[in-house]
């Protein structure tokens, strides 16, 4: 059982296995073919120089339209090099129409073919090296979408989640597939009993990839939703089939009669018991951020390409990420100021001991005042686009979702803003249509004749596209009417949001709320994500104004006693959160005793899974509650597993 995640190994583990897998497909020197969606990865994990230095690789190319004129050159020039084709198909299944063109046409000795995967993917047992494609044997989904006469050899890389924006998140990259399909809620509603399965096994795949890396046992489990529950199930299934008798022994001498105190918390949540969070504005600077520019995977941007904000190498970074905007000024002017003293701090001595410490320091001074400038010119920027009311009317919606939420606007003036936002047709059509889905939710569905009205004047502003998009969001629950809610498929809340805010103080109140509750990253709103896992540990957020008989205030290990009722409340089923312990069950007759406990202050490890995306602001309140949770004596170290990063933009956007 580990305790200590060091989670900034995954990355030198990928890295390693990757050298070693080029490495032993041949000695001759190799062109990578690699697919668009793996580049971000590659690029992460090492540079091209490490790349040629550590292995036998020259050259990269990208599969594409072109990649069979492209390979057919490289071949003709260097014709003593070998091909590697690097791709990742555990979300679409279909290989690169341009890979299969390259395999029929060009008549290769042996195709070498290195393919993403999990460990504990099921798929890998159909691998073997030696054998025709057209043996007996059943043949790798691979393998099967080639029409080839050569050798195809298929190399597993084994895939884990590594940090890319702090130690304790790890994003798996499976929400979207190759067409930005998001796989927990597809464009289109008959999928996505298919794409949940697929998204479900991937994350299942890492999460037990996970907890075998790290020798982690898992001894309470508590899921948020009916996807969740699955997971939970299916990921305990896995882990019982694969204990050995040394397992058990070790399982049994921690977890058995006598209890040595350790302790692992496995919390799953699901995007469907919050679909308001993600149509929210963002505010803090790691939020501002995704929602102007867009994190791609490598902790680049889509839209500001030549921007890498990596923690590991930027300190700056790791200490703004997830501070409110407004706080930002505030901080980098102290940085400033802090980074001029210890440049004017020059020894006023001839001591050379001291002189040569100055000196040495230096180069790490001029480092950190680049970034605190990189920091100021990027803020600056997005300072410039915020306050342009012209084209962002950012104060605006920020106000409009505030008063949404809290009820300042009644119906009719929340109907009115909106229109009033279509006739002006200054706002993008996503903008528009999430403050639509805002409205919506908070209302627990829009009157009738309010829903149509509001449909009809999108599609006149914005044309019949616009249709395709209003039929999805209404599939999702988030954009409907009241006599259709009650048709949705999905978990959404059976309550109006003015009952949900009360009940667990999602709009808190209190002076200063921003130092004392986790309201900073939103209009003044707490997640509702946050709030349903503190609640497991900290049930003050409910005692005030749901029911003030709670079982307990304060809780080491997650408990859901008494919750059924506030979920029956809010979503309309009293199952959806659900709770197991992993212990091994007790004898007949037997009673667990504890015999240790955790040395003062070491944190428990709570691994918080998140399927269909989480959100920056979200990933911040999480720490918020985390610091919070430490100072009631509940020690905690929460990491983060997540498919994916969602927003607004994204949670919106579908294929048409």
């Amino acid at each position: 059982m580990s305790s200590n995640w060091n989670t900034r190994k995954f990355p030198r583990i990928l890295c390693k296995s990757f050298f070693q897998i080029l490495n032993e497909i041949s000695s001759n020197e190799q062109i990578l073919v690699v697919q668009p969606e793996v580049l971000p990865i590659i690029n992460t994990l090492f540079t091209f120089t490490q790349l040629t230095e550590s292995t036998l690789a020259r050259k990269i190319v990208l599969i594409s339209d072109q990649l069979k004129g492209e390979v057919s050159e490289i071949l003709s020039t260097f014709p003593g090099m070998d091909l590697i084709f690097i791709i990742d198909v555990r979300l679409d299944f279909a290989l690169p129409e341009p890979l299969k063109h390259v395999a029929q046409s060009l008549n290769l000795p042996v195709m070498n073919i290195v393919f993403c995967t999990w460990e504990t993917q099921a798929g890998n047992s159909l691998i073997k090296d030696d054998l025709p494609v057209g043996d007996a044997r059943i043949p790798h989904f691979i393998e099967s979408q080639l029409e080839t006469s050569s050798r195809i050899k298929l190399i597993e890389w084994n895939m884990l989640p590594f940090p890319q924006l702090d130690n304790d998140i790890l994003i798996a990259h499976v929400l979207y597939n190759s067409d930005q399909e998001n796989m927990y809620a597809p464009g289109e509603s008959f999928m996505q009993t298919a794409t949940r399965g697929i998204l479900l096994d991937n994350m299942v795949n890492c999460v037990e990839t996970l907890l075998n890396h790290t020798q982690t046992d898992i001894t309470h489990a508590v899921s948020f939703g009916k996807e969740s529950k699955r997971f939970l199930q299916s990921l305990r299934q896995r882990v019982e089939m694969s204990e050995n008798g040394e397992k058990l022994f070790v399982k049994e001498t921690l977890y058995g009669d006598k209890y040595s105190g350790l302790e692992t918390d496995l919390i799953v949540m699901e995007r469907d018991m919050d679909p308001l969070t993600p149509l929210l504005t963002q505010l803090t600077y790691a939020g501002l951020i995704d929602d102007l520019y867009e994190f791609t995977p490598g902790s680049k941007t889509k839209t500001k390409k030549d921007l890498s904000l990596k923690y590991t190498d930027d300190d700056v970074w790791e200490d703004l990420k997830f501070l409110n905007f407004g706080d930002l000024g505030a901080k980098l002017n102290t940085m400033a100021r802090n980074s001029d003293d210890q440049y004017s701090s020059r020894p006023k001595t001839d001591n050379l001991g001291e002189l040569k410490q100055f000196v040495d320091a230096i180069p790490e001074l001029q480092e950190n005042r680049k970034l605190i400038s990189k920091h100021i010119d990027l803020s600056a920027d997005i300072l410039k686009q915020v306050e342009n009311e012209q084209e962002s009317q950012f104060n605006r919606i920020l106000e409009l979702e505030q008063n949404m939420l809290s009820l300042v606007l009644d119906n009719r003036g929340s109907v009115d803003s909106i229109l009033e936002l279509i006739y002006e047709n200054h706002l993008p059509t996503n903008t528009v249509l999430r403050l639509a889905c805002v409205l919506s939710l908070c209302r627990n569905g829009l009157r009738d004749k309010d829903y149509e009205f509001i449909k009809q004047e999108l599609v006149d502003a914005y044309g019949l596209n616009v249709v395709f998009q209003l039929e999805r969001l209404t599939n999702r629950g988030l954009f409907t009417s009241k006599s259709f809610l009650p048709n949705t498929k999905c978990t959404t809340w059976r309550r109006e949001y003015r009952n949900i805010s009360i009940w667990l103080d999602t709009l808190p109140r209190t002076e200063d709320a921003s130092k004392e509750e986790p309201s900073f990253a939103y209009c003044g709103v707490v997640p509702l994500t946050t709030r349903l896992i503190q609640l497991l540990y900290d049930r003050s957020v409910v005692s005030k104004n749901y029911n003030s008989q709670q079982p307990f205030i304060i809780s080491r290990s997650p408990n859901v006693f008494k919750t059924e009722e506030l979920m029956g409340q809010i979503y309309g089923d009293p199952n959806l959160i659900h709770a197991e312990s992993w212990m091994l069950p007790l004898r007949k007759n037997k009673r667990r005793v504890s015999v240790g406990q955790p040395e003062a202050g070491t944190s428990d490890i709570v691994i918080l899974v998140f399927i269909g995306g989480i959100t920056m602001g979200e990933m911040a309140t999480l720490r918020f509650l985390q610091d919070k949770l430490r100072q009631k004596e509940i020690h905690k170290r929460f990491i983060i597993v997540s498919d994916g990063i969602t927003n607004g933009d994204r949670f919106t956007r579908f294929r048409c």
